[in-house]
C-alpha cells in the first residue's frame, strides 16, 4: 500500500497539561491527510456536495502506540483501502518526523448518501474513475 504524506505539527492547544498531544486531536490530524489525498483526485466534500452526495464517516479506530508532544512535527501518512463493500476505508499512520516513531494507526469508513440521505450501492459514473484513480495510487 502506497501512503500519501502529509505534516503537522503538535500546536500549543493540542497538547494537554503534560505537554503530550491529546488524543483527541489525532481524528484531526487524520483529517488533514484524507483531505490531502482526496484533493490529489477532485475528491473534495464540495466536489461530493455539487454532484448531490455526501460520505459521513461511520466508524473510526485509532490504536494509540507512543504519545506526540508539543512541538513535534508528525507525518501523517494516509492511504485508501480497495474497497470490498460500498464504502471506503482510510488507513492512517501517525510517525514522528525526528524519530521516526510510529505514534499511532487509525482507520475510517466513509460511505455514499444521496441527497434523500439514502445509501448509495453503485458508485454514480460522475465519481467512479476519481475514486479508482485514488484506489490504484494507493494500491497500485
Amino acid at each position: 500500500m502506497n501512503f500519501h504524506e502529509t505534516e503537522v505539527r503538535v500546536r500549543f492547544y493540542e497538547a494537554d497539561m503534560w505537554a503530550m498531544g491529546w488524543h483527541g486531536h489525532y481524528v484531526g490530524w487524520f483529517e488533514v491527510g484524507r483531505i490531502e489525498l482526496a484533493r490529489m483526485f477532485d475528491l473534495m466534500p464540495t466536489h461530493f456536495t455539487e454532484l448531490g452526495y455526501v460520505a459521513p464517516i461511520i466508524n473510526l479506530n485509532i490504536d494509540y502506540k507512543v504519545m506526540a508532544r508539543f512541538d513535534d512535527v508528525v507525518t501523517i501518512r494516509t492511504a485508501v483501502q480497495v474497497p470490498t463493500k460500498a464504502a471506503l476505508t482510510f488507513a492512517y499512520e501517525a510517525v514522528r518526523k525526528s524519530d521516526g516513531k510510529l505514534l499511532a494507526k487509525g482507520e475510517t469508513t466513509q460511505v455514499l448518501l444521496n441527497d434523500k440521505g439514502e445509501l448509495v450501492y453503485i458508485m454514480p459514473e460522475a465519481l467512479k474513475d476519481r475514486i479508482e484513480a485514488m484506489v490504484k495510487y494507493c494500491n497500485p
